[in-house]
C-alpha cells in the first residue's frame, strides 16, 4: 500500500539536520520539489542500485548489528557507505555497525559516496531483555531443553542467544542456563499479575544479529511446573520458525510491516 505524500511526510520527517554539508549539496540536487524515494528505489544511477538488506531492524538496548547492503551488479560493491541514522540517542553508527541505544524507534540511512545509490531502514529498539516483574504475585516454572536450528543450547554456547517469555509485548521472564548432573537444561521463571490465564509467547533473540524468532509453543499461565529435570520439556527452533516482527510507530502512527512505505522526505520542504 502505497501512502500519500502527506501521511509520508508524518512517517520521516526532514533529515536536513543529519547530514553533512557535503552530503546535503548532493542530495539537494538529487532530490527535487515533491519527489520521493521508498523501499523499491528508484535508479539514481541507471542500471545501478543499493539495497539494505534487512528493511526492518528489530534490536534489544546494547546490541550491535553490522548492517549488510546489496548492490546490484554486483560491480558496484566498491562503493564506499555513509551511514547516519534519524535519532542518535536511540541508534547510531560506528562505522557500518549499528548500536542500539534506548527504546524507541528511527530511521538508518545509507548513502554509497561513488555511485550515489541510497537506501532507507526502519530500527526499533525493544528494552534489555535481562530484567523480569517479578515483583508479581504468581509464578510458573519451565524446565526445558532447548535446540536452536540444529544446535543443543548448553552453559557454554548460550550466549549467543537470548530467549524471553512475553505476554503480549511485556517481558515475563527469561531462560536461565543451568547445569546438574552433567545435563545442561534452561529454566523459564514466568511471572504473572493472575493466577491463570495469560497466554505466553517464547521468543529467542540472536545477539548480533538484529534478529528474533518465536518458539511454536506457547503457554497458558497456570502457576504450575511445564517440564522436570529428568523429563525436560523440548523447546526446538528450525527453518520453519516464524520471524518476530515489532509493531512499527512513527510520529504515533502504527503500521503493518508488509504496508508501510519508508521514504526520504524532500530536503527544500
Amino acid at each position: 500500500m502505497v501512502m500519500d505524500k502527506t501521511t509520508m511526510k508524518k512517517v520521516i520527517g526532514k533529515v536536513k539536520k543529519f547530514l553533512p554539508f557535503y552530503l546535503f549539496t548532493f542530495l539537494m540536487f538529487a532530490v527535487s520539489c515533491g519527489d520521493f524515494l521508498d523501499f523499491e528505489m528508484k535508479d539514481l544511477v541507471p542500471g545501478g542500485r543499493m539495497m539494505m538488506v534487512r528493511k526492518v531492524i528489530p534490536m534489544v538496548v546494547g546490541d550491535r548489528y553490522a548492517v549488510p547492503v546489496k548492490f546490484e551488479p554486483d560491480s558496484l560493491s566498491n562503493n564506499t557507505v555513509y551511514w547516519l541514522t534519524e535519532d542518535t540517542e536511540v541508534a547510531g553508527f560506528v562505522n557500518d555497525t549499528l548500536v542500539a541505544r534506548t527504546e524507541g524507534q528511527t530511521l538508518a540511512y545509507a548513502w554509497s559516496t561513488i555511485d550515489l545509490l541510497r537506501d532507507t531502514a526502519i530500527v526499533v529498539v525493544m528494552p534489555q531483555m535481562y530484567e523480569a516483574p517479578d515483583n508479581y504475585p504468581y509464578d510458573m516454572v519451565i524446565y526445558a531443553s532447548v535446540n536452536v536450528h540444529g544446535t543443543m543450547l548448553t552453559k557454554e554456547n548460550c550466549d549467543s542467544v537470548i530467549i524471553g517469555a512475553y505476554v503480549n509485548e511485556e517481558l515475563r521472564g527469561i531462560g536461565q542456563m543451568e547445569r546438574r548432573h552433567d545435563v545442561d537444561y534452561m529454566v523459564i521463571r514466568v511471572w504473572s499479575p493472575y493466577r491463570k490465564g495469560d497466554q505466553v509467547e517464547l521468543r529467542c533473540y540472536f545477539r548480533g544479529q538484529a534478529r528474533a524468532e518465536l518458539f511454536s509453543d506457547t503457554f497458558t499461565f497456570d502457576g504450575e511446573m511445564h517440564g522436570t529435570l529428568s523429563n525436560l520439556y523440548p523447546l526446538v527452533l528450525d527453518d520453519t520458525a516464524e520471524e518476530y516482527m515489532p509493531t512499527i510507530y512513527i510520529n504515533g502512527d502504527y503500521y503493518d510491516v508488509s504496508d508501510t512505505v519508508v521514504v526520504i522526505t524532500d530536503l527544500n520542504d
